[in-house]
């Protein structure tokens, strides 16, 4: 085979050879990836907000994650708090800032989710003392709320809020000095009890990767409670907390269920144990039920 043969059948091998990958390419999902935590996604908005801190809408290759706060940094944003130790069982104030990606906190362009800006839940790492605080944004960006550690330990300070159609959890470690003992993570199991009431996960199993239903009733003095009254919007407010990270699962309300019920939907990024805490309202008090379950593959 002479020379110019020779490079028309190289140059054929590499038209066929690059078309072939392209053909691959198109069949996938720019999204797809064997990491765990992915979401089921909210679309992000494109443009800034009026704190000056816009960013980019994320490009369809750009997943974010279905659990939170495992870090105080993501895309830009940063969460800082004043001081991180705290003396245990002392009424403190506790100052929190969002720091966007041009280095200012951000001041204004959150996003009402669940009728706050911000939620903030404070929780010791072994999933006790658990609290949901509402803080109060001032005119610099800082957000402040009064907290009580009970105990002494490390505890996790896990901000949640949206800004540009994006939702975000951020977390800080908040330190508590003195001599503690863990608690043990409780068995799982489909009931718990708050106050005087009786609260039973009544959906099915829950399995990982996959949208499950979780539906709650409330019952007292063996009658189901149907004067459950709005809390956040909703009829409850779920907060679920992975076993071991504290890794923060966003749960969406579901109110297509039935009357008497507390519904949400969840998707749980992996098997292992997670902490519930449900919420819900009855005279004007809020109820905190903790619960554990177990997700399967």
């Amino acid at each position: 085979m002479n020379v110019p043969t020779k490079l028309a059948a190289f140059a054929a091998g590499l038209a066929l050879t690059f078309g072939a990958a392209a053909g691959a390419g198109a069949l996938l999902d720019p999204t797809d990836s064997p990491a765990a935590d992915r979401t089921h996604g909210t679309a992000a908005k494109s443009g800034g907000h009026g704190g000056g801190h816009g960013t980019p809408a994320p490009s369809a290759s750009t997943p974010a994650t279905l659990s939170g706060g495992l870090s105080s940094s993501e895309d830009g944003y940063t969460l800082t708090a004043e001081r991180t130790t705290l003396t245990p069982g002392e009424r403190s104030t506790l100052r929190l800032r969002v720091v966007g990606p041009d280095g200012r906190p951000v001041r204004a362009g959150y996003e009402v989710e669940a009728e706050r800006e911000l939620h903030l839940i404070v929780v010791r790492r072994d999933g006790t003392g658990f609290q949901h605080l509402h803080p109060r944004r001032g005119p610099d960006g800082t957000w402040s709320t009064p907290v009580t550690l009970s105990a002494a330990g490390s505890h996790r300070a896990l901000a949640d809020f949206t800004i540009d159609g994006v939702r975000r959890t951020l977390g800080v470690d908040l330190q508590a000095p003195g001599t503690f003992t863990p608690t043990a993570v409780p068995v799982a199991t489909d009931r718990a009890q708050t106050d005087g009431f009786r609260v039973q996960l009544v959906s099915g199993p829950v399995r990982a990767g996959r949208e499950s239903a979780l539906r709650f009733r409330v019952a007292r003095d063996g009658r189901p409670v149907q004067a459950l009254q709005p809390y956040l919007g909703a009829r409850g407010h779920l907060v679920a907390l992975r076993d071991g990270d504290l890794a923060y699962l966003h749960v969406h309300p579901d109110e297509h269920a039935p009357v008497g019920e507390i519904p949400f939907m969840a998707e749980f990024p992996s098997a292992g144990r997670y902490r519930l805490f449900l919420q819900f309202q009855t005279g004007g008090q809020v109820h905190t039920a903790p619960m554990t379950v177990e997700v399967t593959r």
